[in-house]
């Protein structure tokens, strides 16, 4: 399993599309603890690991804020011991976050808090819905071993389903995914979230899981090229569709450009704790062949 993830690493550890002009970063970080953060973190059979997404600007001049990234994120290595953390009061139990968006009653977003799943609030102009919510879809076949977090109704896996239409959405466009969306500062009212301006580094997505038995494995979050949301236009069908304000008065967001994807990984192994209870279980067992 190691080796399989190590090569994956190295042609995905930074993704894009090639000849699109790339102007955003998503980088995905982990934690065991939700205040320190990292690309790659030591975890136990047991330990919580927390992941975000953060995206930054990267293109040219200046932008003013989120306008719309979509993407799936997805978790390789994931084994039937793991356990993905969701959100009671979801349809099943199984949402990653709470149902709604950024004008529904209660508000469909979580703030960024240490243990809270979700898309972070301003994010949510794009409402999810009792069919549509997020949750965790496990792979199976050529894509067993894999954990992917999209819109419940995505049952597809990424590559997969019409090539164009409504139903690309399941699952060809990205479109399915984790839409993050904020309205825009001139068109926001008194009680919306306060819109936010910041351009790196800024967190709109986590979800957690819970590290299940087996040492000596790594698991990595990532989002593939064609796990992002991309045009749905008859013109330009296909093309990347991830948006950013060019300033603060703007309708709606101008700057549009594809998406360079960093990956983050988890590397289970044993606590010293733990190497202790094996060597004194390996010494037990060669007392009793004496």
């Amino acid at each position: 399993m190691k080796n399989v993830i190590g090569t994956l690493v190295a042609v995905a550890g930074l993704t894009a599309v090639a000849n699109a002009q790339v102007n955003t970063q998503l980088r995905y970080e982990v934690s065991t603890n939700g205040t320190s953060w990292a690309s790659s973190v030591n975890a136990n059979p047991g330990d919580t690991v927390q992941v975000r997404a953060l995206v930054s600007y990267t293109g040219q001049g200046t932008a003013a804020g989120v306008g719309q990234i979509v993407f799936q994120p997805i978790v390789t290595g994931f084994t039937a011991g793991d356990t993905l953390l969701t959100t009671a009061g979801t349809p099943g139990n199984a949402g990653v976050g709470p149902v709604g968006g950024s004008r529904t009653t209660p508000v469909g977003l979580v703030s960024d808090t240490p243990g809270v799943w979700g898309r972070i609030s301003p994010f949510g102009a794009n409402a999810t819905t009792t069919s549509t919510f997020l949750r965790g879809h496990v792979g199976t076949g050529t894509a067993a071993g894999m954990l992917r977090i999209a819109r419940a109704d995505v049952t597809n896996w990424i590559g997969t389903g019409a090539s164009s239409g409504a139903g690309a959405a399941n699952n060809t466009n990205g479109g399915g995914g984790v839409s993050v969306a904020q309205i825009a500062s001139g068109a926001r009212s008194a009680s919306d979230p306060a819109y936010n301006a910041a351009t790196s580094d800024v967190v709109v997505f986590k979800f957690g899981f819970t590290v299940g038995a087996g040492f000596d494995r790594m698991l990595m979050i990532s989002t593939p090229p064609a796990g992002l949301g991309r045009s749905t236009g008859s013109s330009n069908y296909g093309a990347p569709n991830t948006k950013w304000f060019a300033n603060l008065t703007e309708a709606a967001p101008s700057l549009i450009g594809d998406v360079a994807v960093v990956d983050a990984m988890v590397n289970v192994v044993p606590t010293p704790a733990s190497l202790a209870l094996l060597g004194l279980g390996g010494l037990m067992v060669a007392r009793r062949r004496r």
